[in-house]
């Protein structure tokens, strides 16, 4: 067999060897359409059923103190589970607390690492500098929950209106209140753009009746033993306080305290976010309504947009809204099965 023969069988074999493990490669992964999302949860977009040309790295960076947290990061493990096989690597990045200072340096790491993609809690405008910073330096931003300033250049948001479920939540305490009385209101933060619109958004429609009396706001940071201090403080200092709206993490806090004051049924509390604790005092009674936004996909949602982005080209709407639904004493078992 003479040598150019040899080179052409050579070479026929190596682009066989290839194809084979290419095709291979290409099908190692779970096609979308069989794709089934975890007990209690929906996929909000399916990932296209390409494998990456290259290695991808999608980072996510969320406030790790509360089940809130918790909540989100299952979405996006669920993402990192999904993308695996299509050549993709999802990094979760923790930040304890909401200090500015402490996004802003996960944000540059994951800058610096060259990351393709992250998609992070916006905190607040305080994050628009180094947002952009990112898009500049090629890092595609996707933001969720909050958004991080409202003229950043991030790609994409998800999550619920903040001033609109501000509102209603309001208007749920103030139904649940018979329009009058005093009642308090209990945010994560005044420094945190979502939890700021709803705390705003509940008080456009509050403040328009004179008869619902405001004692005062309070920080505690998203976590529910502050709640249930500032809880407890409310009702030594207000014995006939009628109402309390929680903005944001840490209501079952707030809700044991109220029961511990011999209080169910009797002060109203207003609150988001299905989580465990809270469902459970939903069903005791010491949460008269709670608003829920899908944390799962607040999650999971930008982590897959991010790779259908830079796999596929498919970009994803501006503006992703999870309308929520309110789930309470009364149907909380329909709503939320046992």
């Amino acid at each position: 067999m003479s040598k150019t023969r040899l080179l052409l069988v050579a070479l026929l074999g190596i682009f066989c060897a290839s194809l084979f493990i290419g095709i291979a490669f290409a099908a190692d992964f779970v096609p979308a359409a069989e794709l089934k999302a975890p007990a209690g949860a929906s996929l909000y977009v399916l990932p296209v059923d390409q494998v990456s040309e290259k290695p991808l790295r999608i980072a996510t960076i969320m406030v790790q103190n509360n089940p809130f947290g918790m909540a989100v990061m299952k979405g996006t493990l669920f993402a990192k589970e999904v993308l695996k096989d299509r050549n993709c690597k999802v990094d979760w990045i923790s930040v304890p607390d909401f200090d500015p200072k402490k996004f802003e340096d996960a944000m540059q790491n994951v800058i610096t690492a060259q990351y393709d993609a992250v998609t992070l809690f916006g905190l607040s405008e305080a994050l628009q500098p180094v947002v952009d910073k990112a898009m500049d330096a090629g890092v595609k931003v996707y933001s969720f929950n909050t958004e991080p300033g409202l003229k950043s250049k991030r790609i994409a948001f998800w999550g619920q209106d903040g001033f609109t479920g501000g509102q209603k939540c309001g208007q749920l305490l103030m139904d649940a209140m018979d329009g009058e009385g005093k009642y308090a209101i209990i945010t994560g933060s005044f420094n945190v753009l979502g939890h700021e619109l709803r705390r705003t958004g509940a008080r456009d429609v509050i403040d328009k009746n004179e008869k619902m009396v405001l004692v005062g706001e309070f920080e505690n940071q998203d976590k529910a033993e502050e709640a249930y201090n500032v809880t407890q403080n409310l009702i030594t200092s207000n014995p006939d306080l009628k109402g309390i709206y929680v903005t944001a993490g840490g209501p079952f806090g707030a809700a044991k305290a109220i029961k511990d004051a011999g209080l169910t049924g009797k002060l109203k509390l207003v609150c988001h976010d299905w989580m465990e604790e809270t469902v459970a005092y939903i069903r005791s009674g010491e949460v008269t309504a709670c608003l829920d936004q899908d944390p799962f996909n607040q999650g999971y949602a930008p982590v897959v947009s991010a790779f259908n982005q830079i796999v596929a080209g498919i970009v994803p709407e501006a503006i992703n809204w999870f309308e929520g639904d309110v789930a309470t004493p009364e149907n909380v078992n329909e709503k939320i099965p046992q």
